[in-house]
């Protein structure tokens, strides 16, 4: 019978590389992973926002929200991001759920390109809001912090729920 012997700093030094390797691909996974997440929230968005401009009452809607105090500044931040190549506006699609009571800014042809005021709700914040990664425009910096407590208890109920149980 062989014996194989080897040196315990060698096979501490393959373990950590082990791990790193494993480390770097549950990295790669997840990163595949809310990618994945923030397409399909985006086609969402796209498909509310056109959902949203059949009906001609949600126009009124828009017209008033668009009248919001601190929307212009809104507006006009996002429309930076883009170096004003587009046209920023309020979408139809205000008071839609996943916005949580936020008002969408969008493009003119309705693509999702950030949500101003989204407020805490009693529940957890939407998966929407999590995977969009769009800014979130906030009125005053006390909204901004609240609602970025509120996102931060929301994430780690989210994390908890998908980490597999560990008996």
């Amino acid at each position: 019978m062989a014996r194989l012997w080897a040196h315990p700093r060698c096979v501490l030094a393959e373990a950590k590389k082990l791990g790193a390797e494993e480390r770097q691909q549950r990295a790669v996974r997840e990163e595949q992973e809310r990618a994945e997440r923030r397409g399909y929230a985006r086609q969402e968005a796209a498909l509310a926002e056109r959902r949203a401009r059949t009906d001609p009452d949600r126009g009124a809607l828009a017209w008033h929200s668009a009248r919001l105090p601190g929307i212009d500044q809104a507006i006009a931040q996002v429309a930076a991001r883009y170096l004003g190549r587009m046209r920023v506006t309020v979408g139809w699609s205000v008071g839609d759920s996943r916005y949580a009571c936020g008002v969408p800014l969008v493009n003119e042809n309705g693509t999702l390109l950030g949500v101003f005021d989204p407020l805490p709700q009693a529940g957890p914040c939407p998966a929407f809001l999590l995977d969009v990664d769009l800014p979130l425009l906030f009125p005053t910096e006390e909204r901004r912090e609240h609602f970025e407590q509120y996102r931060a208890i929301s994430e780690r109920v989210r994390a908890a729920n998908q980490s597999p149980d560990l008996e």
